[in-house]
């Protein structure tokens, strides 16, 4: 794997400027930064606080040393790009955390949960342009052998453009890593499956969380109320956008991880196909 571009200069956060705090979890913070040397270049600034990393979540590597596995495969991605996810930038630590410096999108843009809230009068052919772009973000990451585990709302950064980016990799493991035994998402985007503390592989996973999303784009509200639900309830449609749509969402929503659509069978959909023509 190759190692980034690093100055020779030991990088610090006292190199930066705070200029705004665009969120906060259990992991540290990200802010929007700009640097002290030249002001005009603003980044992200994911500060992730190093005694919170789960014991099982790093890696060893020949070149970067052990690191947190978010921060190897966001390196690792820098080498596949995709439009739709975050490009890092750089990273560096101190005794207290790591430092990820990542790439702004619309500067500091809005996450899906607002944009959803905000645009009241959302069409159908704009549902399916973001969540396409969603779509085709995670079938990279399945095709190059990662899963990220908490797709949702607030994971997905749009611009003024309508273009999105896939963020927050502090979830993501490598599918050869699998299969995986704990649930490190979003309850109300967990899979039956993983619900019943059965092994999963994580591409299932991944689908039906974007299934969610889809109808939470589509409805403004979520499909299902509690686990009881997920794990037996029936799917709530309020009403039928399209029967290509409720289509796709059915198919992601699958239960039976078996016979869950795949995201490359996803891009497949003709639902994409209908809204383009």
């Amino acid at each position: 794997m190759e190692a980034l571009v690093r100055s020779k200069k030991k990088k610090t956060i006292a190199d930066f400027i705070v200029l705004e705090e665009l969120g906060q979890g259990a992991y540290g913070k990200v802010m929007l930064v700009q640097y002290k040397a030249a002001p005009a270049i603003k980044v992200l600034m994911k500060y992730v606080i190093k005694k919170r990393i789960l014991v099982d979540t790093w890696i060893r590597d020949r070149k970067l040393g052990t690191v947190p596995l978010e921060i190897h495969v966001l390196v690792f991605l820098r080498q596949v790009p995709h439009p739709n996810i975050i490009n890092l930038l750089d990273f560096f630590e101190d005794e207290e955390n790591y430092y990820i410096e990542m790439e702004p999108h619309g500067v500091p843009g809005m996450d899906l949960f607002d944009y959803i809230e905000f645009k009241t009068d959302m069409t159908e052919d704009e549902s399916c342009k973001i969540f396409y772009q969603v779509a085709s973000a995670i079938a990279h990451l399945h095709d190059n052998g990662i899963v990220h585990r908490d797709i949702k709302d607030e994971n997905v950064i749009l611009d003024s453009n309508g273009s999105i980016k896939l963020i927050d990799f502090g979830s993501a493991v490598y599918v050869k890593n699998g299969p995986f035994d704990v649930f490190v998402g979003t309850i109300d985007y967990a899979a039956p499956e993983v619900l019943l503390g059965r092994p999963y592989n994580g591409k299932e996973q991944d689908v039906w969380a974007a299934g969610i999303l889809l109808y939470t784009i589509v409805y403004k509200e979520n499909p299902f109320y509690n686990v009881d639900e997920i794990l037996s309830g029936e799917l709530r449609v309020p009403y039928v956008l399209s029967d290509g749509c409720l289509d796709l969402i059915k198919a992601m929503l699958e239960r039976s991880p078996a016979r869950r659509i795949t995201m490359d069978k996803v891009l497949q959909h003709p639902w994409f196909a209908s809204m383009s023509s």
